[in-house]
C-alpha cells in the first residue's frame, strides 16, 4: 500500500490523487504557501512540495523584479 508524502499514512484507492509517481490523500495535497487544496495537474512542485501554480509558485520561485514573481514584487539592487 502506498504512503502519502505529506502525512506518511497509507493511501487507499478511493482517497488517492496521483502526481509524478506519488499517491497523496486528497486532503493532504495542499499548497505549501497558502494551504489551498490542490488537484492533480493544477499545481507546480519544488523540492517535493506542491504549490499553486499561480500565484504562489511564481511569487516564491519565479523571476524577481518589477511585475514578476507574484503581485508586483519589487527588487532593487
Amino acid at each position: 500500500m502506498p504512503k502519502c508524502p505529506k502525512c506518511v499514512k497509507e493511501v487507499y484507492f478511493a482517497e488517492r490523487v496521483s502526481y509524478h509517481g506519488k499517491d497523496w490523500h486528497k486532503s493532504c495535497l495542499k499548497c505549501g504557501k497558502c494551504n489551498k487544496t490542490l488537484t492533480a495537474g493544477s499545481f507546480s512542485e519544488h523540492s517535493g512540495q506542491p504549490y499553486c501554480t499561480t500565484p504562489c509558485y511564481g511569487a516564491l520561485f519565479g523571476p524577481k523584479g518589477y511585475g514578476h514573481g507574484g503581485t508586483e514584487s519589487h527588487a532593487y539592487s
